[in-house]
């Protein structure tokens, strides 16, 4: 998928200029430079603990993650965001960006314990808080990275681990949800509000009622954006339409159990699956999260997938990273996908259907988004178009 670079983002600043102690890529960050007393009140206020140590154990646009090392018990993980703006809109956005986060690991909590997603235990969202950043508190989970782990997993143990991954992704997909959107909050009682979708690139939230509202939307803010007609030897236009006309009969109205709106983990890459003995250990990074028909909930790996921004002969999605042990060749990829399948397949039915039913419509969106970003990413979708039209003509 394409890159995010936050420093052009409207409600961001640039990460190497952002003022945190906890910014890691501000010019001279060093770990043992990091001022505690912060981090140590802020969890002290939340929790009555004291922090030892922290260690920082990775970074995103938005966040930064730390080990917290605790004087009594067992250590926590803190994950603060530091690179907003302080205008009103700006720190709003950030607010319920991870407002959202919190909800759904609570929600997941709730009806789905089994998925390893870590437990919130506290949260603070207040700007003039110690730290002087929203962040949140957090179990820790154990395990390796998977595009760490993968490359030294035996043969058996990569049949174990895709068994595994089929029983998480089944397992998210199994959250029914009331509506289009993502978790706003729960009411007292542990039930999901559903907001709009909030998405990265825009302060402004995407209100969908229907998956054809969706798609609309989707559509209309890829084909607004500014394309250069010289670059293509193929009308944009004429892309276009047929574009909407393919993704508006993808939709599958024949089965109204591809419909119903499941939750979507939006980033499951492999930087965000943890492993431990060829077993999925934890599955993190919740704030990209969506409320989306089933037939969009769906998916392979996207490690074993060689379709759409994933095939090689688009040039979209490189093999090589992080590194390129962590992506197994194509002769095995579509040996662990009947893996998955037939893993998949025992737990839920309607997830393979939603497997089957919604490909072509889930290949589309993810063509259409990498379209705005590169002039390959548009001629990819203009082959696609041309190869499903021609392989689902009468």
């Amino acid at each position: 998928m394409p890159s995010l670079d936050t420093n052009k983002l409207p409600f961001c600043i640039p990460q190497s200029e952002a003022p945190s102690t906890y910014n890691p890529f501000r010019a001279g960050y060093k770990q043992e430079d990091i001022d505690m007393q912060p981090l140590n009140e802020g969890v002290y206020n939340l929790l009555g603990r004291e922090v030892v140590r922290a260690i920082l154990l990775g970074r995103g646009s938005f966040n930064v993650v730390y080990e917290l090392e605790m004087r009594t018990g067992p250590p926590l993980v803190a994950r603060i965001q530091w690179n907003f703006k302080a205008d009103a809109i700006s720190s709003c956005w950030a607010v319920e960006k991870i407002s959202r986060e919190v909800a759904v690991l609570k929600l997941l909590h709730r009806v789905s314990p089994q998925i390893p997603a870590p437990r919130v235990l506290a949260c603070d969202f207040d700007f003039k808080n110690t730290v002087g950043a929203p962040f949140m508190i957090m179990s820790r989970l154990y395990g390796e990275d998977q595009w760490m782990a993968w490359p030294k997993l035996s043969g058996d143990d990569r049949v174990t681990f895709v068994k595994s991954l089929a029983t998480s992704f089944v397992g998210i997909f199994n959250v029914r949800l009331p509506s289009i959107g993502s978790v706003e909050t729960l009411t007292p009682g542990g039930l999901p509000i559903i907001g709009s979708i909030l998405p990265y690139m825009t302060l402004l939230p995407i209100e969908c009622a229907t998956l054809e509202q969706y798609i609309t939307r989707q559509l209309d803010h890829a084909f607004a954006q500014p394309h250069d007609q010289a670059l293509y030897d193929f009308s944009l236009p004429d892309l276009f339409d047929r574009i909407r006309t393919l993704a508006i009969s993808a939709i599958p109205r024949d089965d109204h159990t591809m419909l119903v709106p499941v939750l979507v983990h939006m980033d499951l890459r492999s930087k965000n699956i943890m492993v431990k003995d060829a077993t999925v250990s934890g599955i993190v990074d919740w704030e990209i999260h969506s409320s989306l028909p089933a037939c969009l909930g769906a998916t392979y790996p996207e490690f074993i997938r060689y379709d759409a921004i994933y095939d090689p002969k688009y040039e979209i999605q490189p093999r090589l990273m992080p590194t390129k042990e962590c992506w197994p060749l194509e002769d095995e990829a579509a040996t662990l996908r009947n893996v998955f399948r037939e893993a998949a397949s025992v737990l839920s039915s309607t997830f393979v259907r939603a497997l089957d039913k919604g490909a072509i419509l889930r290949q589309l969106l993810e063509l259409v988004s990498c379209s705005t970003v590169s002039e390959k990413g548009m001629k990819a979708l203009f082959m696609w178009e041309q190869e499903v039209t021609q392989r689902t003509a009468p």
